[in-house]
């Protein structure tokens, strides 16, 4: 699911305006203002000023919209929407694209567009006494932007749901770790009050109504790389960022982006060299026979470590406990040891089903996953040695032990 498609913005950063809100600095002066606290705290320098304007809200869902337009077309939409359902992800008759724009709609206070160089700020979030962290965090978008070119970044992840995941994590966790240090800094200076922060939190909460009442699996695929794209970017332990921003390695993300979840739930997969590990890449094979006569696959992908804790019982995150920035919060001992896996979606006029194939690091850890699968109606699994299937979706009827096995027997080459 394209839920890592990244719209570069700021999702939990600074709170709405309220009556008590200081008068509101003019856009570019505080643009220019904070450009060289960026600058130092990111290490690096921008290359051409950036343009700030101000949007509606409505504006602003018109720009994702386009966006994922562009990134997610419709008939992908519709088939990750089916696929989540007959996995247990979400809902039957769920409105998945809708769904995030709510959530953009209600929690996005401004964004970075790398295709024009702009910065857009929603109406009303500047009138915060926050607002320079929100700036703090899209300017860091930008300056990433000028020396990496973001769209590249999340281009390299070549459309795998789990990898764009990853990619977006090394982006989002950039911007929040510069925005928390500016904060930091901020309060420091005696410029950010704590009445400010606890006026941030009672505003978020507020405004978290529509994010609250999404799936767990939207609401983790949204937040996620905010939060663990920071904690990653530290090598797996978000107190390193008192210590200051390691600018050397936030560049060697960038330029080499990690490629799956797993490597940004468990940082030292990726930073040690002597244990890094991502997933494979499940090769497919096209089960339309086997299934039986009209059947046809129409699409496929992967799910990733993140998703996968997701199906073993790990819930919407709790942002508001104090392991929320903790990677094990984000996972679970079920999920933990994938080696890759994809699914296929097959059809057959108004009928269709959803095979999840699965390779762990041991039998063991199989055994762990497939115990941990959540009840889904229309759903079974089968297991053999350290691979796991799910089928999911319309019944297949007797086909369904043989085509079981066949994939089975693929994933364990």
């Amino acid at each position: 699911m394209r839920l890592a498609l990244c719209f570069y913005a700021s999702v939990v950063s600074a709170p709405a305006a309220s009556a008590a809100s200081p008068s509101v600095e003019d856009p570019a002066a505080l643009v220019a203002r904070i450009q060289p606290a960026v600058e130092e705290l990111r290490g690096l320098k921008f290359k051409r000023p950036v343009t700030v304007k101000t949007v509606t809200s409505t504006e602003a869902r018109a720009y994702f919209s386009q966006r994922a337009k562009a990134e997610w077309p419709e008939e992908r939409v519709r088939l990750d929407q089916k696929v989540y359902e007959q996995l247990g992800l979400l809902p039957a008759g769920f409105d998945l694209l809708g769904s995030v724009l709510d959530v953009l709609e209600e929690q996005a206070l401004g964004y970075y567009d790398p295709g024009t160089d702009v910065f857009s700020v929603v109406e009303g979030a500047l009138s915060s006494s926050l607002a320079p962290v929100l700036v703090a965090h899209e300017l860091t978008h930008a300056l990433d932007d000028q020396h990496f070119d973001l769209d590249a970044v999340m281009d390299s992840a070549e459309a795998e749901d789990d990898r764009s995941a990853a990619a977006a994590a090394v982006v989002e966790g950039s911007g929040t770790a510069v925005m928390t240090l500016f904060m930091v800094r901020e309060m420091g200076a005696g410029r950010l009050s704590m009445a400010a922060m606890q006026d941030m939190q009672r505003n978020e909460a507020e405004r978290a109504e529509r994010l609250k009442a999404a799936p767990p699996v939207i609401q983790r695929g949204l937040i996620a790389s905010y939060v663990l794209g920071m904690s990653f970017l530290l090598r797996g332990d978000a107190r390193r960022i008192m210590l200051g921003i390691p600018s050397a390695d936030f560049d060697q993300a960038f330029k080499d982006p990690p490629r799956s979840t797993k490597q940004i739930l468990h940082a030292e997969k990726y930073w040690d060299v002597a244990r890094q590990d991502a997933p494979a890449r499940l090769a497919s094979v096209d089960l339309s026979n086997a299934i039986g006569p009209g059947w046809s696959l129409r699409g496929g992908g992967n799910l990733g470590e993140l998703v996968l804790a997701t199906m073993a019982g790990t819930g919407a995150p709790d942002m508001d406990g104090p392991d929320a920035v903790s990677p094990s919060h984000w996972t679970n001992r079920a999920a933990a040891g994938t080696a890759g896996d994809a699914y296929q979606h097959y059809a057959n006029g108004t009928r269709s089903a959803t095979i999840l194939t699965t390779r762990w690091e041991t039998e063991k850890d199989a055994a762990e996953f497939q115990d941990g699968l959540r009840s889904v109606p229309r759903s079974r699994s089968y297991r053999a040695g350290s691979a796991v299937v799910v089928l999911g979706g319309d019944d297949i009827g007797d086909a369904a032990a043989g085509v079981a096995a066949m994939a089975l027997q693929h994933a364990g080459q």
